[in-house]
């Protein structure tokens, strides 16, 4: 069996626009993603609420990945896939951090993500897929983003791609499949077509991947 952890925000985890609930297992991207491949896939869930790549909230603690890597890959361990999405709430403007910044956050992460793989139990390190994340159109259901959130998460595919090519990781654009009429009320989570379309194509990645 090919273990595959999902790693990301509040749309990984299923966050519902507006409603402020949780979409049903079946109805979350890893859900869908667990019921198109199969039984010879097992997924793992780590989707969080307003989780950062390398960036520490005091209004909403515990959302930095970089502090929860080390022990999530000591406890979810051994992984064949990691796949990352990451970046939008790292566009908040109290962060005032662009979009380059934001990338480096991202490859700290994958750094930190092998140096804390356990390879003296588990020979060789999972393959790393890297997700950049969907476009946003903030609204006023929260204030915490604006215009210049937009402008960096339109950057941050091409940082993506050239980071991913550094590392040695693999890389999906979501924006090439998700666009504004996926994403509900606030402009930030994805609909339930959102989240299909999501794991479609991410299907696809994992499939020629592993």
């Amino acid at each position: 069996m090919k273990n595959i952890l999902c790693f990301g925000d509040s749309n990984t985890y299923g966050y519902i626009p507006i409603e402020r609930k949780r979409y049903a297992y079946g109805e979350r991207w890893p859900g869908l993603l667990a019921a198109a491949l199969g039984g010879e896939y097992h997924i793992i869930e780590e989707g969080l609420n307003g989780r950062t790549t390398a960036f520490t909230d005091y209004l909403e603690p515990d959302r930095n990945a970089l502090e929860y890597i080390g022990p999530c890959i000591l406890s979810h361990a051994p992984l064949d896939l990691v796949i990352i999405m990451l970046g939008t709430n790292d566009t908040k403007g109290r962060y005032s951090v662009t979009a380059k910044e934001i990338a480096d956050g991202m490859k700290n992460l994958v750094k930190k993500l092998r140096f804390s793989y356990p390879t003296d139990k588990f020979p060789g390190l999972p393959q790393i897929l890297i997700v950049a994340p969907a476009i946003l159109f903030p609204t006023e259901a929260d204030p915490a983003f604006n215009e210049e959130s937009t402008k960096k998460v339109l950057e941050l595919p091409k940082r993506y791609e050239a980071l991913a090519e550094e590392l040695g990781c693999r890389f999906f654009n979501a924006q090439t499949v998700l666009s504004e009429k996926e994403l509900g009320g606030d402009g930030l989570h994805f609909k339930r077509e959102g989240h299909k379309k999501l794991a479609a194509a991410l299907e696809k990645e994992v499939r020629s991947i592993l």
